[in-house]
């Protein structure tokens, strides 16, 4: 048994959360619908959700999950690299290639193992990545397995990307990446495309590499992701992406124009090869989510509208929070404990939303993140923008509310 003291003090810390009532994870939900969740036998207003256009309760999407798990099982047996490969996965990576308008994908079987695998690849012991600051722990991962130099920039200023890789290419690096979000999911910001993709044309070796996890379904014409958002897509060279937001399922993929880069990934992302394939109800699951959003492409105008309905509310009471045309609202809280606090008593009050605190956002900068979805109705929002106007004066949540400034799409 490892000495005892190694984790006492985290441990002792999460005890006197739950015996304080204010421990706020892991809360095991009875039942969900989507917009509204049962704790306990209590129904609360869920609004701390990336399932962004509620299709994870859509009976077409539940009815192919069911077809798959009854055709392929309940499990796949294996990696995709020996026997749990099917015909559904081959299918969706050649909707999602064309969806975002990339030549090929590579399905994983989360998010996290995309990112860890295809960096790892992709970058070698003698090559850059420049990332910005805020970018996800899957991305620090990724990069640091693959051995190359780390470097960030500040968050979303081109300027700092600049430096950085002009001070790497001194030392004269065989590739150089430039890795950013597209929505960054905890602030809810939207990588400055417009701004960084020109760093291209000054550095004609540099690579871009998006994750777009939370840009998926969300951002661009019809949900085709940040890239398209700023008519971009041909100037990003790899762009990653999840099924566990808008896609209502699990797992992730990355694509690209470089085909040979994609064949190395499919053969070589550890990942990939040494974890079970994505069970076929998951990926019948994102393929039936992308059929829905290429046929009912006004989920993500409703989207916009709720998220814009909700900012309403908050400017309106006068939180602390910023709008940049993401459905992630962050509410900013300050101390950690505040945090735990205020999620008490939301939840108290019938809402679930959840504390981000560090390392998820710097440390002494807690928020509470709220995240809407097109399936939230006008009394959803009413009732969570009542709650909150009744917490805001009693934890100090009113603020400086900058005017909302969307980036512009290219």
């Amino acid at each position: 048994m490892l000495p005892r003291s190694r984790f006492q003090a985290f441990v002792d810390m999460v005890e006197q959360g739950k015996e304080g009532g204010y421990y706020p994870f892991f809360r095991p939900l009875a039942e969900s619908w989507g917009p509204e969740v049962d704790v306990g036998g209590r129904r609360l207003i869920m609004v701390g959700s990336n399932d962004y256009l509620g299709l994870s309760h859509d009976p077409r999407v539940v009815a192919a999950s069911q077809e798959a798990a009854r055709r392929w099982g309940a499990g796949p047996g294996g990696s995709r690299f020996l026997c749990g490969n099917t015909t559904l996965h081959e299918a969706l990576e050649e909707r999602l290639a064309a969806f975002i308008g990339k030549k090929k994908a590579v399905v994983h079987t989360t998010g996290f193992t995309t990112n860890s695998g295809a960096l790892h690849c992709l970058a070698a012991t003698q090559d850059v990545l420049v990332c910005d600051s805020e970018s996800h722990a899957s991305i620090v991962d990724g990069c640091l397995f693959s051995r190359g130099r780390l470097l960030t920039f500040r968050h979303n200023q081109a300027e700092s990307a600049r430096a950085k890789i002009e001070a790497a290419q001194e030392k004269s690096p065989e590739a150089c990446f430039l890795v950013t979000e597209g929505v960054f999911s905890m602030s809810g910001d939207v990588a400055p495309l417009s701004e960084l993709l020109p760093l291209k044309q000054r550095f004609p070796s540099l690579l871009v590499y998006l994750d777009d996890a939370h840009g998926l379904g969300v951002m661009g014409r019809g949900g085709r992701g940040t890239a398209d958002h700023f008519n971009a897509t041909a100037g990003v060279d790899f762009i990653m992406g999840t099924f566990s937001k808008a896609l209502a399922s699990i797992g992730g993929f990355i694509a690209s124009d470089d085909t040979d880069a994609l064949t190395y990934i499919r053969h070589q992302s550890r990942p990939l090869i040494f974890s079970a394939a994505l069970p076929a109800s998951c990926v019948a699951a994102a393929l039936a989510g992308l059929d829905v959003l290429e046929r009912e492409p006004e989920r993500v105008e409703r989207l916009h509208r709720n998220t814009r309905l909700a900012w309403e509310g908050y400017r309106r009471i006068g939180l602390a929070t910023r709008y940049s045309g993401s459905p992630i609202l962050p509410i900013t809280v300050g101390s950690e404990m505040k945090a735990y606090q205020l999620s008490r008593e939301l939840f108290e009050l019938g809402v679930f939303a959840l504390p981000a605190v560090f390392p998820a956002v710097p440390r002494g900068q807690a928020i509470i993140r709220t995240a809407y979805m097109s399936t939230h109705e006008p009394r959803h929002i009413e009732q969570v923008l009542s709650v909150l106007e009744s917490l805001a004066e009693r934890h100090g949540l009113r603020g400086v509310v900058p005017e909302p400034e969307p980036i512009a799409a290219g």
